[in-house]
């Protein structure tokens, strides 16, 4: 078998040619420059067109192809795709690559019998099928080669026009929903993160479909291997039951470094009086405090791993790289679904007090805050004597359908999760409780939508416990709730991401927006801060690390 799959590669690499510097440089940038983005799908299908239009002599409009017809232009780019290029996304687990072992023949005999019942997913599949092969066109093959297959009057398709449509209606069983796993399942950051405006009016793919029609989870493969107490995700066989998928305070990647909770069923839906069960939403407006000097929200946050110290993480959507972990308690927590600017989508502002450990563990503790209104986001710390901020792309870690745009999420998100089972539970932190086995036990509900896992309160109706095996666990006091908002807390952006403003500014420009072009200022102060830390031999107060600093960076 390694033989055939030596000699499959080397004829591969034999057909493909050898991709230039600006191929390999276009496969390692996730982000698309500005002239590659637009505002909405039709805007972005019009300008992606326009520079297919400029580049190729010879192309189709999507609408004038069938799914056939785009499977054998696929099948000509699939005999001819570079190796290093597909090398590249898989390395950077990068939704670019190839997914279907074996070729892609099987997979579209599958397709196409299940269209074959059900034509009203024609266009949904074709219209997939458009922007499958404007990426492997652009993505997959060296240009070598690409002028190659020009010069056989070889003829593009273009994007789809108007926005993405509806995929199903209900009425085609089983098969509907494997055509639909494979024209929606790509964009399922925008099940949530999505406009709330885009959700309330339901424009396709800006709700999560039920997890239960799919079959094939965990969707990233659960690559740490982590058991069914700490990742049970709604789409996998067999499904997830009562009190698994609980999780806990984790700090690391093992499957071990977590403190899981108790858990026991307490009666499942059939045996629950439905009329108390709460589903997991959100208020419109909501503010969390402090209740009677404890913390009313606690989180460990985990994400993708950007930076050497874990300043600048935020969740993302697989759990394939090294991820950061960081538990912490908030000073206050602050949402609206319509908070933005132009009151289409979300704002949201959390405020943390943070205990470092690694390192920087001597050292007091930090202050941070993480806002974000539209599509953009800033991470404020206060490195004990230094100001940071950093300016972000929430989406720009697995943006490869520009445009590139991950709003704050819709308070109904969970409207239609699984309920599984009322339970008795552990949760950590709030009203004083501490983790694992010391958690506080508590009487929930829970419920379930794909990898995310929500518990609320009978009584109050709040929601208290949230989970994510590769994003975080959120805990709420169910006495800390207001439903309601002082806007002035979403003012963006934030002075100290300005010019003059933090001494460390990473990707902000001169007006405190995210640009990922803007030169980073400062490192040099959390180069000395780390150099510091190295060297303490016991605990360091803020005013010693003020005078070390100073002498250092004099």
């Amino acid at each position: 078998a390694d033989g055939t799959m030596a000699a499959t590669l080397c004829s591969l690499a034999a057909l493909a040619a050898v991709p230039s510097t600006l191929d390999l440089q276009r496969a390692s940038t996730k982000v698309p420059r500005p002239d590659f983005k637009g505002a909405g799908q039709t805007a972005l299908s019009s300008v992606l067109n326009g520079h297919l239009l400029r580049s190729e002599q010879y192309t189709v409009a999507c609408e004038d192809l069938t799914p056939a017809q785009l499977q054998t232009f696929m099948g000509k780019i699939e005999a001819h795709r570079s190796p290093e290029l597909q090398a590249i996304y898989e390395g950077a687990t990068d939704r670019r690559r190839m997914t279907v072992a074996g070729g892609y023949d099987a997979h579209w005999r599958r397709l196409n019998s299940l269209v074959a019942d059900r034509p009203h997913l024609t266009a949904p599949l074709r219209d997939a099928h458009c922007r499958e092969a404007v990426m492997w066109w652009t993505h997959h093959l060296a240009e070598e080669k690409r002028a190659e297959l020009r010069a056989t009057k070889l003829t593009v398709p273009l994007l789809p026009l108007g926005e993405k449509k509806q995929c199903g209606d209900g009425t085609g069983g089983n098969g509907e929903r494997e055509i639909c796993l494979h024209v929606e399942k790509a964009n399922s950051c925008d099940w949530c993160h999505s406009t709330q405006a885009a959700h309330d009016a339901g424009v396709p793919g800006t709700s999560a479909p039920n997890g239960l029609n799919f079959t094939n989870g965990p969707d990233d493969g659960n690559p740490h291997g982590w058991d069914r107490k700490r990742r049970c995700d709604q789409d996998q066989i067999p499904r997830c039951k009562p009190c698994e998928g609980v999780g806990g305070h984790a700090w690391g990647d093992k499957n071990d470094e977590i403190d899981l909770v108790d858990c026991e069923v307490v009666s499942l839906p059939n045996a629950t009086d439905m009329s108390t069960v709460h589903p997991p939403l959100y208020p419109k407006k909501f503010t969390i405090s402090n209740v009677d000097g404890r913390p009313g929200y606690s989180d460990t946050l985990i994400g993708w791993k950007t930076d050497p110290f874990c300043f600048g993480f935020f969740p993302q959507n697989d759990s394939i790289p090294p991820l950061c972990y960081r538990s912490q308690d908030s000073t206050g927590k602050w949402y609206d679904a319509y908070g933005s600017r132009n009151g289409t989508a979300g704002a949201a502002r959390t405020d943390y007090n943070i205990k470092l450990t690694g390192v920087f563990h001597p050292f007091p503790n930090i202050t941070a805050q993480i806002l974000q209104t539209d599509w953009e986001m800033w991470i404020q710390n206060h490195l004990w004597v230094v100001d940071q901020c950093i300016c972000a792309n929430p989406s720009g870690n697995h943006c490869t359908n520009p445009p590139c745009r991950s709003y704050v999420w819709h308070w109904d998100t969970f409207k239609d999760a699984e309920f599984l089972a009322r339970e008795r539970i552990g949760v950590e932190w709030i009203q004083n409780s501490g983790v694992g086995k010391s958690a506080k036990t508590w009487e929930l509900d829970h419920f379930i939508s794909w990898s995310h896992h929500a518990w609320t309160d009978p009584v109050s109706g709040r929601i208290v416990r949230m989970w994510k095996p590769f994003n975080g666990l959120q805990n709420y006091d169910p006495e800390a709730w207001t439903d309601d908002v002082d806007s002035s807390k979403f003012e963006s952006p934030p002075a100290k991401c300005k010019k003059g403003g933090a001494k460390v500014r990473i990707n902000c420009d001169d007006n405190g927006h995210f640009s990922p072009k803007a030169k980073f200022e400062g490192l040099e102060y959390i180069e000395a801060l780390h150099s510091l830390a190295l060297k303490s031999t016991g605990p360091v107060t803020a005013e010693m690390l003020q005078s070390q600093l100073a002498e250092m960076m004099a």
